[in-house]
């Protein structure tokens, strides 16, 4: 059992062996921390600026507009320039915006429209920075080890967000919001010098061939979508991916209102049955390269979708509590499926071009988070939101048991393995 566990903390150690990693890995942390902060920020200020009950899904839809729209340029900009300065550059274009709004805020002449720029380009930020970072890991970390990297990455962001929630909600009741958005600048300068150290990565880039010109352009930018149809054995990884990332973003809207008007919890209640997300992925996290190390990937990420979508038909029956703590500590084990899927997308897709595929899961995923925040808008009480928990749910396990009959053929097939099908890509 000793041997069996010091091998486990090998492989689990292994994705933070390069130094160029763990910049990347620490850059990704110090930047969700300030997410973290500045959600509870943005938050606030509307609720400061306006006692309007649309303030806050406003916000909420304004910061997903751009990763909705500008997904295709955002996704040809990471494979045409170097990723490095890429990340560096809009952290610190991040940084001086916050800087802005501190000083209104600071001098009381921060206005509505401020706040919707601000969280307008942030989000445009944060949509180009997740697969920026994403493409600066493949190419850092060796295939084999690239699924422990992402379970590490997401180790990493969770407790970032924890951690900048947490700070963000003290310092605004022990000071004011502009203290909030300072220490936020600070974070995405950290993060910039963070990136900038990098010396053997995000420095390769790709441009179109050919004729120059509007045609040529649209061509190139259009690759990762020709690569995905093209290569009709990444399909079910890449919307398993698809799916999970919408799934996350649905979970991180629904909490709210449920635990408030559903379950009536309070926002202390709130803050437990949130954390126990993080605590849950953070274990996920850490335990699954040592899982996938011994029982079939395919399996464990069929198990864990169908546990997820088990665990969110609970929520929408639970009451009280306990149960709904342990039914999110349950889908943030389980979540860590998605790493299982995104590895795969990134070991198939050449380096050249992740930025186009990844961005396109960017758009779609974006595109689902609009539909959510218009559910929500559109529809209010217990039962709609219980049934929206229960319904993506059933969706959920459906697809998690499809995925595991999937993988049981595998098995049998040689053929059909991931191995093969990354070979074939």
């Amino acid at each position: 059992m000793t041997n069996a566990l010091m091998r486990g903390v090998r492989e689990r150690l292994e994705p933070l062996r390069p130094v160029e990693y763990r910049r990347v890995a620490a850059a990704l942390m110090t930047t969700n921390m300030g997410n973290g902060m500045q959600f509870i920020a943005n938050v606030w200020l509307m609720l400061e600026l306006t006692d309007h009950p649309w303030g806050v899904p406003l916000v909420l839809l304004v910061g997903a507009l751009p990763g909705s729209t500008l997904g295709p340029l955002i996704g040809m900009a990471i494979d045409r320039f170097p990723r490095r300065l890429l990340f560096v550059v809009t952290d610190l274009v991040a940084a001086a915006m916050l800087g802005v709004t501190a000083i209104l805020s600071a001098t009381g002449n921060l206005e509505m429209w401020h706040l919707f720029a601000v969280v307008f380009f942030l989000g445009g930020i944060e949509s180009m920075s997740v697969p920026t970072a994403g493409a600066l890991v493949r190419e850092i970390v060796p295939q084999g080890k690239l699924l422990a990297a992402n379970a590490t990455s997401g180790v990493a962001i969770q407790i970032g967000q924890v951690l900048g929630a947490a700070i963000g909600g003290l310092m605004i009741a022990a000071t004011n919001v502009t203290g909030v958005l300072i220490l936020n600048l600070v974070t995405f300068l950290a993060s910039a010098m963070l990136v900038a150290g990098l010396r053997t990565a995000g420095h390769s880039y790709s441009a179109p061939t050919g004729p120059r010109g509007w045609r040529t352009t649209f061509a190139w930018s259009k690759q990762g979508l020709v690569y995905i149809r093209e290569h009709p054995r990444l399909m079910p990884s890449y919307i398993m991916l698809v799916v999970l990332f919408a799934v996350l973003y649905m979970l991180n809207t629904l909490i709210a209102p449920f635990a408030v008007e559903v379950l009536a919890v309070g926002s202390d209640g709130l803050g437990l049955i949130d954390s126990m997300f993080a605590l849950g992925a953070v274990l996920g996290g850490i335990a699954l390269p040592v899982l996938t190390a011994r029982i079939d990937e395919s399996k464990l990420a069929g198990i864990g979708v169908i546990g997820l979508g088990g665990a969110m038909i609970g929520m929408g029956l639970a009451t009280g509590l306990l149960f709904p703590m342990l039914a999110y500590a349950t889908m943030g084990i389980t979540f860590q499926a998605f790493y299982i899927f995104r590895s795969r997308v990134q070991e198939a897709a050449p380096v050249d071009l992740q930025g186009r595929v990844m961005s396109l899961v960017i758009t779609t995923v974006n595109l689902c988070r609009l539909g959510v925040y218009l559910i929500l808008a559109v529809s209010a009480g217990a039962i709609a939101l219980r049934s929206i928990y229960v319904a993506a749910g059933g969706l959920v396990a459906v697809l998690g048991l499809i995925v595991t009959v999937a993988a049981l053929r595998r098995k049998d097939d040689p053929s059909l393995s991931p191995t093969s099908s990354a070979k074939g890509a």
